[in-house]
């Protein structure tokens, strides 16, 4: 939108997977990036279910890899990019916003809450280019559950003071810099999908190999 099959380092939680393949377009909230002085909306459905959240323009959330053309596949990936997006919006509101609660359950949610509580203070937040490329289903079950892959590449991605932009660290701790995510998604009655659970896997790692 990501260690053993459990969560590794500083923080970042352990799960299981289970969803999904094909992938989206790229994707940048907000003017991330651009000299735009002004934020701008997300656009179509992916702004209402943020409930109208504005990412900072110097924020840009990268989903690289081309939508699928099978429409269910792509309401796979849909739901893995709005758990990507709800994640950080709720990391930058500083948990005020909570559509995150609609998009993750299970150890997803905790990982939500961990990573909300790390830029709990008022005065942190995050900047930079997080990009998740590759990204592609595993397998869906039964039309209910989906196993999603996707690499993270966060090396642009920084902890900074939110008074005077100065850089303070990594946004994620320094082995999740580049890492393999698989998260289980579930399929709700209205068709949509949402994230359960999920795990992370550095990319130095053998399971996280193929994101180096």
């Amino acid at each position: 939108m990501r260690v053993q099959r459990a969560f590794l380092a500083a923080g970042l939680l352990a799960g299981v997977a289970a969803c999904g393949s094909g992938s989206a377009t790229a994707f940048q909230p907000a003017g991330s990036l651009s000299p735009a002085p002004t934020q701008a909306p997300l656009s179509g459905q992916a702004g209402q279910r943020l409930g109208g959240f504005r990412f900072p323009r110097d924020v840009a959330i990268d989903f690289t890899t081309p939508a699928s053309a099978d429409p269910a596949r792509r309401a796979v990936i849909d739901g893995y990019q709005n758990y990507v997006l709800a994640l950080w919006a709720a990391v930058l509101s500083h948990g005020e916003n909570r559509a995150y609660q609609r998009q993750a359950t299970g150890n997803a949610l905790g990982f939500v809450r961990r990573e909300v509580a790390r830029f709990g203070a008022p005065g942190t937040t995050v900047q930079g280019t997080i990009a998740y490329t590759g990204t592609r289903i595993a397998g869906i079950y039964l039309g209910t559950g989906a196993d999603v892959l996707a690499c993270v590449d966060a090396s642009a991605f920084h902890q900074v003071n939110a008074q005077t932009g100065a850089t303070v660290g990594p946004a994620l701790p320094a082995r999740l810099t580049r890492y393999l995510e698989n998260v289980a998604e579930g399929k709700r009655s209205d068709g949509t999908w949402f994230v359960s659970r999920l795990a992370v896997y550095p990319a130095a790692s053998t399971q996280g190999a193929m994101c180096r």
